[in-house]
């Protein structure tokens, strides 16, 4: 038992030296070739090229960084994860989880005083660069799998028009467009946000079929002619009361016979790896985002959504971090 209590408090260094290295950049530079301990120090420009050995045999020993001799290269996951421009390149998302690093370190303080601090609010990092690396985060995360899993998880053939409230990014309508060619969607979302989906969509060619509105999801008048209604990511962070708002409001824009889809972090999947996921998310969630957010039970939103009007809640667990629900709008 102290073993595995030496390993938890030990465990911030790891993630120190993930952060580290994904703000450096490192991965990008190793990436061209193996590097000396000497030739990384130039390159970043280091003080002192025993610090840069000492961080770089930790980053071998982490499994980030492999060693021949005495020059350093990627491993096959850094290689893959870790190198910006790739596919799957995961360095925003662990940018965005890492920025609450002082937020964790005053978990004591806001567990008694009940209470949520943004990494900008004790000085961490700046909100641009928060809010910059959350929503490019969320983009990662469609692009390591999250959005294949969406696609392979709802049926669409035969859906026209699709709501994306809060959208974000636009990763997962530009995921399903692309999945569906019949597909056209409407996403609503903030400036900031929107700035980034018209880049991708822009990239992606969709801008034809992807619409982006800039106005308050909660508020913004919608039509009422959608087959589908996605809403992900928003369970998670807002309180019960705003959900079922939201819920009802995806009714009313739905067509008879309509499809909703939530996606977020939810209680579905009860087995002991998922079980640890969704308790830390919990916490998390408590004191990074919102004193009324939560990894909701997913018994509970289906019940929402049974009370908003909608028939048969599927709840459907998925392979990565996130879960889905899906519910209709009855016919009649």
């Amino acid at each position: 038992m102290s073993d595995k209590l030496y390993d938890l408090s030990f465990n911030y260094w790891n993630s120190g030296v993930l952060r580290a290295a994904v703000k450096l950049d490192l991965f990008s530079l190793l990436d061209k070739k193996p590097l000396s301990p000497d030739e990384v120090s130039r390159h970043l420009k280091a003080k002192n090229p025993r610090f840069v050995q000492a961080f770089l045999d930790a980053c071998v020993v982490l499994e980030l960084l492999d060693k021949e001799g005495d020059q350093f290269k990627n491993s096959a996951s850094s290689a893959e994860f870790l190198v910006p421009g790739k596919p799957k390149y995961l360095g925003d998302h662990i940018r965005h989880i890492t920025n609450h690093w002082n937020t964790w370190g005053k978990l004591d303080t806001l567990v008694l005083e009940g209470r949520t601090e943004l990494p900008f609010e004790n000085g961490f990092v700046d909100a641009p660069s928060y809010w910059t690396d959350y929503m490019m985060g969320q983009h990662n995360r469609v692009m390591i799998g999250q959005g294949k899993n969406l696609v392979e998880n709802v049926e669409l053939s035969g859906k026209q028009k699709l709501l994306d409230l809060g959208g974000g990014t636009g990763s997962y309508s530009i995921a399903l467009c692309q999945a569906n060619p019949q597909l056209k969607s409407v996403l609503i979302d903030q400036k900031e946000p929107l700035v980034m989906a018209r880049q991708l969509v822009d990239e992606s060619q969709l801008s034809d079929r992807i619409t982006l509105i800039e106005a308050d999801m909660n508020t913004v008048e919608l039509d009422n002619d959608y087959d589908v209604v996605l809403i992900s990511g928003v369970v998670l962070i807002v309180a019960e009361e705003m959900c079922r708002r939201v819920f009802h409001r995806a009714y009313n824009a739905l067509r008879p016979g309509g499809l909703i889809i939530v996606q977020d972090y939810m209680q579905i999947d009860h087995s002991p790896k998922r079980h640890f996921l969704d308790m830390m998310m919990d916490l998390y969630v408590l004191i990074a985002f919102a004193p009324n957010a939560g990894d909701r039970k997913g018994d509970d939103v289906a019940s929402w959504l049974t009370d908003a009007g909608f028939n048969n809640p599927k709840q459907i667990p998925l392979p990565t971090h996130l879960a889905l629900i899906t519910a209709e709008k009855p016919t009649t």
